[in-house]
């Protein structure tokens, strides 16, 4: 352990908001006040919780987020449903369905420790915090290290959520929207709580008339995150997933929300650039 690591340990440990740099003699702040923050702030600070997740440019090595985090809580009455987000239109269409129903919402992401990634969506962690952002909604990272437990680690952050909000968690709320398998693995699993699938079973037309309507209405773009096959060619990500894919993805037979994994995607502010690196 550094130097200024064992200072800032002991800095934590005696609940202390500073401690003094000895090369410079700033004071710099600790990990427990920037999370109290509730955000990244930008700056690039040592001991920033949030993997300088905010920070323009940092490079990929940079970037760390060892324990469960909540961003951009702003205190509200009443209980919260915790929406499982993947960064594609699954999960913006449930998003929306809890809007409309008027609910307080956290969303909970779980990514790949060492890749900063939604791990088979393949969408970087900034761009999961933008798109929290753009829809003005509290984001909760979970960094998923190798060897380690999910249910734990999700149920650490779901306990996270609760002594930070002091709210009830109503619902657990996922975007399934018609294989019943992976909906019934999710009801066992989190049988303490309430899940709730609100697409499920709601028909494809309907799901992608409302899709494009609020693309329209938001300026939104939706593109591909991973490849996908086609019977004559293979699709980069960064591909559009727009009206005529869908018709194109009819005629292969193959399912037009991808639901059977074919591919995946991502939705985002049309006025801005999604992260890549």
């Amino acid at each position: 352990m550094s130097n200024l690591e064992e200072l800032h340990r002991i800095a934590c440990e005696a609940g202390r908001d500073t401690y003094i740099d000895p090369a410079s003699g700033y004071q710099v702040l600790t990990s427990l006040t920037l999370q109290k923050q509730g955000r990244c702030c930008g700056n690039s600070c040592r001991h920033c919780p949030y993997g300088h997740i905010n920070v323009g440019g940092a490079k990929h090595s940079d970037l760390s987020i060892e324990r469960p985090v909540l961003m951009n809580w702003i205190p509200k009455d009443g209980g919260v449903d915790v929406l499982f987000w993947s960064g594609g239109k699954d999960s913006f269409l449930t998003l929306m369905q809890l809007l409309e129903e008027k609910k307080n919402v956290v969303l909970l992401t779980s990514f790949g420790a060492h890749t900063k990634r939604v791990s088979i969506q393949n969408i970087h962690i900034k761009n999961i915090a933008m798109q929290a952002d753009f829809f003005k909604v509290p984001l909760c990272l979970v960094p998923l290290f190798p060897n380690t437990d999910y249910k734990e680690n999700i149920e650490k952050a779901l306990q996270l959520i609760k002594s930070q909000t002091g709210a009830e968690i109503e619902r657990l709320v996922f975007g399934d929207l018609h294989l019943q398998d992976i909906r019934q693995w999710r009801v066992n699993t989190w049988s303490s709580y309430r899940v709730y699938t609100p697409l499920f079973k709601v028909s494809y037309a309907e799901l992608l008339v409302r899709l494009w309507d609020f693309q329209k209405s938001m300026d939104l773009r939706i593109i591909l995150s991973t490849e996908l096959e086609l019977p004559s060619q293979t699709l980069p990500p960064g591909t559009g997933f727009t009206p005529e894919l869908v018709e194109d993805l009819r005629a292969c037979g193959l399912d037009v929300m991808l639901e059977n994994g074919e591919a995946h995607t991502l939705i985002f502010p049309g006025s801005l650039t999604p992260h890549v690196d």
